[in-house]
């Protein structure tokens, strides 16, 4: 059941429906849970079969580290079987052709990939359950009921690709008496429409093209081309990931349930640490807390910091894929926070309270020109990143960076001028988004406040006929269902 798909929309109205007729939370934390083993049962049962398994062992794991006066040893074990679980089944047929490669060169006789199926979100729902594993050893978290840890994993729509909740984000809702009201509905709605406008519209408006462009051979293309191919790519993997979560965000109010933000218009960021502040921030945070910080304390100073960042974005990189290509593109998000910690840690100084600040025209010129000239840059090697993460193999990735960064060898041009077009009008669009936010929340302000009824009618009209000619342009450019990017991560 794809997001984009009439079949969901069905299974959603049903199951919003029928919660808003149960009468208590056990009824409703009942019947969501079968729904959601229900919905991830759809796209192969099997994967149903491990998901329980993992939950279950998660859940008896839990109970096993509370009972220990000592939890690190046992919090130790369960954590590497969830990793193990994960290498099984999404590393092992990689590290294998790895592994022939080098024997290869060696005159060794090959072996044969096991050729397992990954299994859809497993990368998500076991990165959340280590999550609670790992507070439940610092004595952050508490022992949750069976039901309710399950519902936590399994609920339907950020089991596929998140966001990666904290256990307490979705617990305590999952434990209280909550109803589907007036103001879930709407809200839901906005997210739900918005989200499939975003991935109908934009990222599959675009992909195509982007498809095109890196089907050619390196050698075919100039260095220009190859630029608009990073930033087109970079545009297209936004759109595609932030609608998923928007449709995700807007189904769990539908049911009742909030879950928290993956992006915060993160190409606008001003440095490499902001932009992973912005971006697939539920990601970002489990990076932070569980592995950037351990590495960081365990060496203090500019060395420790740089030593957790590349570690960190290492990992980070081989967890989107089983592949050298992602294992350099995580390496090179590394790089660029190792250095700006290099360049900028002798240079920060504490902002004194009291302290005056500057704020005659020249100074706020500066500052403003500053940002936006850190803005551009940071976003020219954020989308040099993505020629990495897109590539098929290495010989495609090292024959596009050579091109990109050699544009005095490579000046003529292959791709369509609507190609350049259409990247050049998306980026403006999103980097103008942030003002428009910020215009809007301010037209759509909270609705608590005092304002007449007729105020408050045609906003509410305004944002329905929005809405409306949302759905119609979604209508008008469905291609048929496509899948979301991060669906194989």
């Amino acid at each position: 059941m794809r997001f984009n798909s009439l079949t969901y929309w069905l299974f959603l109205a049903l199951v919003v429906v029928v919660l808003w007729l149960l009468p208590g939370r056990r009824s409703r934390r009942g019947w969501l849970l079968a729904a959601s083993y229900v919905f991830y049962a759809s796209w192969h049962w099997p994967y149903l079969l491990l998901l329980v398994s993992a939950v279950t062992f998660n859940h008896l794991g839990a109970r096993w580290i509370v009972a220990a006066e000592d939890r690190r040893r046992r919090g130790a074990f369960v954590l590497a079987g969830d990793v193990l679980l994960l290498a099984l089944f999404k590393y092992l047929d990689w590290l294998i052709e790895s592994a022939d490669a080098v024997g290869g060169l060696l005159g060794l006789p090959a072996v044969e990939p096991l050729g397992w199926v990954l299994p859809l979100g497993i990368s998500f729902y076991l990165f959340q359950a280590m999550s609670y594993v790992i507070d439940l050893v610092r004595k952050r978290e508490t022992l949750h009921p069976f039901w309710d840890f399950q519902l936590y994993i399994a609920f339907f729509p950020q089991l596929i690709a998140g966001p990666i909740m904290r256990a307490k984000e979705l617990l305590p809702q999952l434990e209280s008496s909550w109803r589907v009201g007036a103001e879930d509905l709407r809200l839901g709605l906005r997210w739900v429409i918005s989200g499939l406008f975003v991935k109908i519209v934009l990222a599959d408006g675009l992909a195509p093209q982007v498809d095109h462009a890196f089907a050619r051979t390196p050698q075919a293309l100039g260095s220009f081309d190859v630029a608009v191919m990073a930033v087109a790519f970079g545009l297209q993997v936004y759109f595609d990931f932030s609608a998923y979560s928007r449709i995700a965000l807007g189904s769990a109010r539908l049911c009742g349930l909030k879950l928290v933000e993956n992006f915060d218009f993160p190409y606008s960021a001003r440095t490499p640490t902001d932009f992973w502040a912005r971006w697939h921030m539920s990601l970002s945070r489990w990076i932070r807390d569980y592995l950037f910080f351990p590495l960081a304390s365990g060496r203090p100073g500019l060395a420790g910091l740089c030593w957790a960042a590349l570690v960190s974005m290492t990992l980070c990189g081989l967890w989107h894929g089983a592949g050298w290509t992602f294992v350099l593109w995580g390496l090179y998000h590394g790089l660029l926070i190792a250095g700006y910690h290099l360049f900028t840690f002798h240079r920060r100084r504490p902002v004194r309270r009291g302290a005056a600040v500057e704020t005659d025209g020249w100074t706020r010129l500066r500052r403003q020109a500053g940002g936006v000239l850190a803005t551009l840059a940071t976003f020219s090697l954020v989308s040099l990143g993505w020629l990495l993460f897109r590539s098929s193999d290495l010989d495609q990735a090292f024959g596009l960076l050579g091109r990109v960064l050699t544009p005095w060898l490579h000046t003529h041009r292959a791709l369509p001028g609507t190609f350049y077009l259409h990247t050049a009008l998306l980026l403006g669009a999103v980097w103008l988004a942030p003002r428009v936010k910020r215009w809007l929340d301010r037209l759509l302000e909270d609705r608590s406040t005092e304002r007449s009824p007729l105020r408050v009618w045609g906003l509410g009209l305004a944002e329905g006929t929005v809405l409306g000619l949302l759905m119609v342009l979604c209508l008008v450019y469905l291609r048929g269902q496509t899948t979301f990017i991060y669906f194989q991560f």
